[in-house]
């Protein structure tokens, strides 16, 4: 039995990632056990999971409460391998302690932590923050990092090096996402945002630019895809800058797709990156990128003037030179070479036997 094991099933980068991983293992294994284990049952994502995939819930809100629902789970089930992301990475390595040593534990890192560790203002929780993952990397039998940058970070943030490691970029379901793609949108923008509404993503430096930008090109518009505490104060925001002729808040779309690959550019302010998904499907629909040079792996997706631009982190001046440079008539990017150079190297067949490499190295 491999299990794969999340907080729950909300419409995020890491949660894609591992359903994406399910569902091919489930494809390529018919007769391997799989259940997908859920801190908590919830989130929009849990309609993707076909009926054969057994699904399991801990009942648990958080990283601490799941500790003792999974390690009664891994005595009762005992599997060959638990594979997590995000919070449950930490239950699973304080759970790693006190079951059976035949358990394999495999834990994908969510997030640049040398980055993200800054949203803690406390200098005690930013200390817990950081200990949380050096406490991973320990207890674990393999790590799972989604960048090169990634990687380095998280070694010289937590001092801690894995013996046994993998880099493995994002998977995109190429043919599913295209497909999506072909659907209609009631409006189509020169730029796109998706994501959510959220510090990280930095939509109040996006909306900065787009003010500067306004000034020298008043006939461009962004669309926002995305939900979050951040709503009010960015609806605020753009009536007081005057924008809401130029820029949308979207809220929550199941189906991005159709509105990424019909806008002339997509836009990412993020303040940081693990690795993002958004982009490297947006690249796989020929559709450029614009993108911040923050921590993590944006700048090894980018490429200046062949699919995108880099722009400087909480910069809106530099994000609004990008941007009108990318409106430029002179400008052109070759969308289905762009498109073809990503799907070679995201697409979801290439990166699941990256996964599965590791996965079967453990299963008996």
């Amino acid at each position: 039995m491999i299990v794969f094991f999340l907080p729950n099933l909300r419409p995020g980068g890491a949660e894609r990632v591992m359903l994406n991983v399910l569902l091919s293992y489930h494809i390529a294994y018919p007769n391997t056990k799989l259940v997908l284990l859920l801190g908590e049952k919830t989130g929009p994502l849990l309609a993707e999971i076909p009926t054969t995939i057994p699904i399991y819930s801990l009942g648990a809100a958080n990283a601490t409460k799941s500790i003792r629902p999974l390690i009664k789970f891994c005595k009762e089930h005992q599997p060959q391998v638990v594979f997590s992301s995000l919070g449950s990475a930490l239950a699973a390595s304080v759970a790693k302690r006190f079951v059976s040593s035949k358990i394999v534990f495999i834990n994908r890192i969510g997030n640049t932590i040398g980055a993200e560790k800054l949203l803690f203002k406390n200098p005690i929780k930013r200390v817990m923050y950081l200990l949380a993952n050096r406490f991973i990397g320990k207890n674990s039998n393999h790590i799972v990092f989604q960048c090169h940058y990634m990687a380095k970070d998280y070694i010289k943030e937590t001092g801690v090096n894995p013996k046994n490691q993998s880099i493995i970029y994002n998977p995109v379901q190429v043919e599913k996402v295209e497909q999506l793609s072909n659907e209609k949108v009631e409006k189509e923008f020169t730029f796109i945002a998706v994501g959510r509404l959220n510090p990280q993503k930095d939509y109040k430096t996006l909306l900065d630019a787009c003010a500067i930008l306004k000034t020298r090109n008043s006939t461009f518009t962004l669309g926002i895809i995305g939900d979050g505490n951040l709503k009010e104060e960015l609806q605020s925001q753009l009536k007081s800058l005057q924008l809401e002729e130029n820029v949308f808040l979207m809220g929550f779309h199941a189906n991005p797709y159709p509105y990424m690959k019909k806008a002339r550019y997509l836009v990412s302010s993020s303040l940081y990156e693990g690795f993002s998904n958004v982009i490297i499907e947006s690249l796989c629909l020929g559709t450029p990128v614009i993108a911040t040079n923050c921590p993590g792996g944006n700048a090894e997706v980018i490429h200046d003037g062949k699919n995108g631009w880099l722009c400087k982190v909480h910069d809106a001046t530099d994000l609004s030179n990008v941007m009108e440079k990318s409106l430029d008539q002179s400008v052109e990017l070759d969308t289905k070479t762009i498109a073809e150079n990503a799907q070679a190297v995201f697409h979801a067949d290439i990166i699941f036997k990256r996964y599965e490499e590791v996965l079967n190295q453990y299963i008996k």
